[in-house]
Order: structure tokens, then sequence, then C-alpha cells
């Protein structure tokens, strides 16, 4: 893959791929607390320079963990909302779909959100997404 920066933290990873587009990749076998989901939003604004940009979450194939606290922070994080555009969610297992099912309906993220099976189509919605307002 290419990518213009990478930082591996404890408990993911996080790319910039191009200006505006982000992809987050959970570590397997982890639990993302708050303080997790604290320095992914900080270092995912760094990345991206306090401008607006869409995120792909990939959750396949991990069996790891995000409590409710870390789930409400990235859903209502102001810093990161009022910037983030979309988020896409790759799940491939009944865990981490309802964990993403828990994130879209009981935290209710300020941004559009939609969860996907298919890395191409999740990566092709935020694409769309930020195609409206990056050129």
């Amino acid at each position: 893959m290419v990518y213009k920066k990478y930082i591996e933290l404890e408990k993911a990873h996080l790319y910039l791929i191009e200006e505006g587009f982000t992809l987050l990749i959970a570590k397997d076998k982890v639990e993302i607390q708050l303080k997790d989901a604290i320095e992914i939003d900080d270092i995912s604004y760094d990345l991206v320079e306090g401008k607006p940009f869409v995120t792909l979450a990939d959750m396949r194939n991990i069996r790891s963990n995000i409590t409710h606290e870390a789930r409400e922070h990235f859903a209502t994080n102001k810093k990161i909302t009022d910037i983030r555009k979309a988020q896409s969610i790759i799940v491939n297992s009944l865990h981490t779909k309802i964990l993403a099912n828990f994130y879209m309906k009981f935290h209710k993220p300020k941004n559009p959100v939609k969860i996907f099976s298919d890395y191409d189509k999740a990566e092709k919605w935020v694409r769309e997404i930020r195609s409206k307002w990056y050129k």
C-alpha cells in the first residue's frame, strides 16, 4: 500500500493515504480504551493537519474490543467531528459488526458512517464523499 505517513500506536496503525484520507487498522486482541481513543484522534488530527478528512476503519480479522467510553469519544470528540466528513468501517465477523452497529446506533456519530464487508466498496464510498469537498 502506498501512503504518505504511517504511525504505529500501541493498539492501532494509522496511515495518511493521501491528503484528506486516513486509514485506521486496529490491532488484534487488544481493548481500545478511552486513553487509546484520545491518542488515535489526536494523532489523526495531526496527520491531517487539522484539515477536513474521511477515514476508513479496517476492523477485519480482529478479536479486539472497544470500550463504551472509547466509542463515545470517537463519536463525539468535537476536535475530530468538526473536520471528519465520513467514516467507513470494514467488518468481517459478527463480533466487529456488533461493535460497529453499537457505535452507529447508540453513540450516534455526528458524521456519516457506513459499515461494509468489502474493502473496495468502503474505500469507494469515502472517496466519493471526499471528492465533494476536496479538489
